[in-house]
């Protein structure tokens, strides 16, 4: 206990372990809070702040999720080669607290270049930190699984606290969303910060291995033994392919998906070749390894195969599941549930004329500004009440932090169950591990049909209608929109918004989103309105590029539009202004895509958007419990234990020596594929009911299962004597 010397001659420890062990503990701590604080948020503000369709955020998250996990096998590559372990952490770090600091800022350019250098930041730092803490310690050293679990326990610290934080400043602060990404940012800083400061005290060890006849006399399955062991996998090591067939695989693939990319978009070719360079890369070291090594391979190939699945349901719980969260739960904790707000907040950050002018620092102080309480019409004695305030609703974020915390309450217990099962005898194999981790994926969803069902109840109102233009009806009376490539009718909200001509009115199965509402809203807006507000922000343009620091640009109207409201606009009242009077409308910034469909829907049908407010105000009380989602993420994280510290584990046993670092690289990329399986899932949330959409991951996730638990046994023989 306490401080003493290591008798490695590794320096001071502390509890046992290097003082280097708990510098990256706090180091990964706060590299995590700014990664998973940032992508607590990411989801919600593409679709609350940008007003994007569900489908383009989803496509957005999927890509940032998936290529995010992918680039740390080419910034191992650079650390290994080139820059050094410590080096490239540095340079991660500073990359990533760029990254965070620009989603600060409202553009959209800028938002895709935050990104973009959140990507390489963290493809820099992951695998150096990672392999850090291995290098603490000398080869074989029993301390290094302890120093991993402490070391996880500071990515899930992080995790856990980040949403929390990030969430409430998002939610109740004048800086929306970039209150929280400032303190993603913050929380890079300090990563640097502690890096920096507890750098002469992370010091890498000589990892000689023993020589290949130590290994043997030590290990009966070593590689050497293995290499002349039969296999138990003939068809497979009969396709294993020569470097020339793999040459020759390279060409046919190519021309193959050159001709396919007209067929499945530039997505798809994508998605393709990463498989392909994947299997390329299996493929290769099959062909340099023979008999029982190859089987381990193999092993690690077709585990890798079912892992994907598991991971394409666990990553809807910052996509789909985040949409859930926000639209279809009811967030009040400790009281009765508010009707939704009709009205969007300001867009900006609100700030008052006399601070424009002010430093930037300032403006980023002026964010952490509180919003004023919001008076609870239900209960108004808890008005002042911040406890109150905290805790109704929570803020949608918060629930990713669920994960996090049941690892952290549940680390123990498994590993207790492990230990305990081993002395019994009863300890499964691996692939029957991971059957039980997809299977318990597929009861998380299994789980959600019953909150779907509790959500699906109709909800009518009286529109005696006829539909404006720009809302079409389809045979089924499902509202509708044109596709603009097909043609074809797209049903609004999943086909759940309906018109009955017969009884004159709307609706809607489950709970009408405001998403939803915007955009069949903004679709009634007159012609003549949305040229005239293209024609404003050109004329905003080219003031802003004659005065950059204060300008205004005006417009009058032909006509006034019906029931214009600019409270639908979601735009603050210092930067847009309309005077009936002169029919003159007034902006002081550049229109972005989110304001111009503001404005579309405060000049929509005011019939139409009376009558999908009503909708909105009664359909919310469908809303499910959080206790559906609490269940759901208990599910999810009982299956990754099960799954994700067992395949670490299995990768790290049964790759060959020579190409560990590799498979596991590779084997890490199953989180990168399961994200984009998540994600294209995700695209088609709004395209079906969640009833069907949770049908049919778990419908997937359970053949999966099955598939595995049929193959469980030929899989365990192939691991030659690994369990």
């Amino acid at each position: 206990m306490g401080t003493r010397s290591d008798s490695a001659g590794t320096g001071r420890t502390i509890f046992g372990h290097p003082i280097g062990l708990y510098v990256l503990f706090f180091t990964q701590m706060w590299e995590r809070f700014s990664y998973f604080g940032m992508q607590g948020l990411l989801m919600y503000y593409m679709l609350n702040y940008f007003k994007w369709p569900q489908d383009r955020a989803s496509s957005v998250y999927k890509w940032y999720t998936s290529i995010i996990f992918f680039t740390p096998l080419i910034g191992g590559y650079l650390a290994d080669r080139y820059l050094g372990n410590r080096k490239a952490i540095l340079i991660g770090a500073v990359l990533m607290a760029v990254g965070h600091f620009l989603m600060a800022f409202e553009a959209v350019a800028i938002f895709y270049a935050a990104l973009i250098v959140l990507v390489i930041g963290c493809g820099l730092l992951t695998a150096p930190i990672n392999t850090q803490v291995g290098l603490l310690y000398p080869p074989n050293d029993p301390r290094r699984d302890g120093a991993y679990t402490i070391y996880y326990m500071g990515i899930n610290l992080g995790a856990f606290a980040s949403p929390l934080l990030c969430g409430w400043l998002a939610d109740h602060t004048r800086g929306g969303y970039h209150s929280g990404f400032t303190v993603a940012g913050i929380g890079m800083v300090i990563a640097l910060l502690t890096y920096v400061a507890g750098m002469r005290w992370v010091r890498e060890l000589d990892q000689t291995t023993p020589t290949a006849a130590e290994a043997m006399i030590a290990n009966p399955h070593s590689e050497e033994t293995l290499a002349h062991s039969p296999s138990v996998a003939p068809l497979l090591t009969r396709l294993a392919p020569s470097g020339l067939a793999i040459l020759g695989g390279v060409i046919g693939l190519g021309a193959l998906l050159l001709f396919a990319l007209s067929a499945i978009g530039l997505d798809g070719l994508i998605v393709w070749s990463l498989s392909a360079v994947c299997l390329l890369f299996f493929a290769w070291i099959t062909a340099q390894v023979q008999g029982g090594v190859r089987d381990r391979v193999l092993a690690i190939i077709l585990m890798g195969l079912f892992v994907v699945f598991y991971w394409a349901g666990a990553g809807q719980g910052g996509n789909a599941m985040a949409v859930w969260a926000e639209k279809n739960t009811d967030r009040h904790l400790s009281s009765a549930a508010t009707q939704p707000d009709l009205f969007p907040k300001p867009t900006e950050e609100d700030v008052p004329a006399e601070t424009m002018e002010s430093s930037v620092f300032d403006r980023w102080i002026n964010l952490f500004k509180p919003l004023p309480a919001k008076p609870e019409i239900d209960q108004p004695e808890l008005e002042s009440s911040w406890w109150h305030s905290l805790w109704n609703p929570v803020p949608p974020a918060w629930f990713q932090s669920i994960n996090p915390l049941l690892i952290l309450v549940l680390a123990p217990f498994f590993a207790a169950l492990w230990t305990c099962l081993e002395r019994r005898g009863l300890n499964p194999s691996i692939p029957l591990k991971m059957v039980l981790g997809i299977l318990f994926m597929a009861g998380a969803f299994a789980l959600m049909l019953g909150a779907a069902d509790r959500e699906g109840r109709v909800s009518s109102v009286q529109f005696q209608g006829p539909m404006p233009d720009g809302v079409m009806l389809n045979a089924q009376g499902q509202l509708c929109d044109e596709d603009e490539k097909t043609k074809a009718l797209k049903p609004f909200d999943a086909g759940r918004l309906r018109y009955d001509s017969t009884a004159r009115s709307l609706a809607v199965t489950g709970v009408l989103m405001d998403l939803e509402r915007g955009r069949i809203v903004s679709g009634t807006a007159p012609e003549a309105f949305v040229k005239k507000i293209k024609e404003l922000n050109e004329k905003a343009i080219a003031a802003k590029e004659a005065t950059p620091d204060r300008f205004e640009a005006k417009i009058v109207l032909d006509v006034t539009p019906p029931g214009f409201d600019l409270r639908y606009a979601g735009m603050s009242k210092q930067t847009i202004d309309y005077d009936p009077m002169t029919r003159t409308l007034t902006i002081t910034k550049v229109l972005e895509e989110q304001h111009e469909l503001g404005l579309k829907v405060a000049a929509g049908d005011p019939t139409l958007r009376s009558a999908l407010n009503e909708l909105m105000v009664k359909s919310s009380t469908y809303r499910v419990s959080s206790w559906w989602l609490f269940g759901f993420f208990l599910l999810a994280t009982l299956g990754e234990f099960c799954l994700s510290p067992i395949g670490l584990s299995m990768v790290s046993k049964l790759a060959p020596a020579k190409f560990a670092s590799m498979l596991m690289g590779l084997w890490l990329l199953t989180f990168s594929f399961g994200n984009l399986a998540a994600g294209w899932f995700g695209e088609n949330w709004g395209q079906m009911p969640p009833a069907m959409y949770f049908l049919y991951l778990m419908g997937a996730l359970t053949g999966a299962a099955f598939v595995l638990f049929v193959l469980r046994r030929k899989i365990g023989a192939m691991m030659h004597g690994v369990s």
